[in-house]
């Protein structure tokens, strides 16, 4: 008898996680077959990711790298590089415009914000470097199951961002789309 009731207590919770997490799932998967548009933009604001040995982790790679094709399509004439300290002993900014300038980008053409440890601050800091350099229009590079919350950010911090979703090769994306779901729902808990 014990057995049954705790068989029902694990399917009623399983069931209610399961209706929680499903609108959260929807927005980490809004992007996930969404495409760069063509309309040229001042500027891709490149949100920050991990440094491994002070270089970019593969995973910030695709991120440079969308970055990277934007700037040599034309598209962008800037890239903000957004990231502060993280374990390396240098900002993730840094690591990003050091990357950048070897695959060829003009040190004069990136912008760095380096103070930023959330993607919260990401936006908020890198507003107020847009406002230094007047750009009123980015691309904002991230990847597709971080686009949503990066936009919430990005509207709230006043910035007039466009979509540039990277869809990784690299990421078990199942496992960042649920972490992505937890910093969703937390936001909302801390209404931020």
């Amino acid at each position: 008898m014990l057995q049954i009731k705790y068989i029902r207590i694990g399917v009623i919770l399983s069931a209610a996680i399961a209706a929680a997490f499903t609108p959260l799932w929807s927005l980490t998967s809004r992007y996930d077959t969404a495409s760069v548009p063509q309309q040229p933009r001042e500027a891709a604001l490149v949100l920050g990711a991990a440094l491994w040995d002070g270089q970019p982790s593969p995973a910030l790679q695709e991120r440079l790298d969308m970055a990277l094709h934007l700037y040599r399509t034309g598209r962008v004439r800037l890239l903000v590089l957004s990231g502060g300290m993280g374990n390396d002993g240098i900002t993730e900014a840094e690591g990003m415009k050091r990357y950048l300038m070897q695959h060829g980008v003009n040190k004069a053409h990136l912008l760095l914000e380096n103070r930023s440890t959330n993607t919260r601050q990401n936006l908020f800091y890198s507003k107020e470097l847009l406002k230094k350099h007047p750009i009123h229009s980015v691309y904002l590079v991230t990847h597709d199951y971080h686009m949503d919350r990066a936009l919430t950010y990005a509207r709230a911090a006043g910035i007039r961002a466009f979509p540039a979703p990277v869809h990784s090769q690299v990421l078990f994306t199942p496992f960042y789309k649920a972490r992505e779901c937890l910093s969703i729902f937390k936001g909302w808990l801390l209404n931020r």
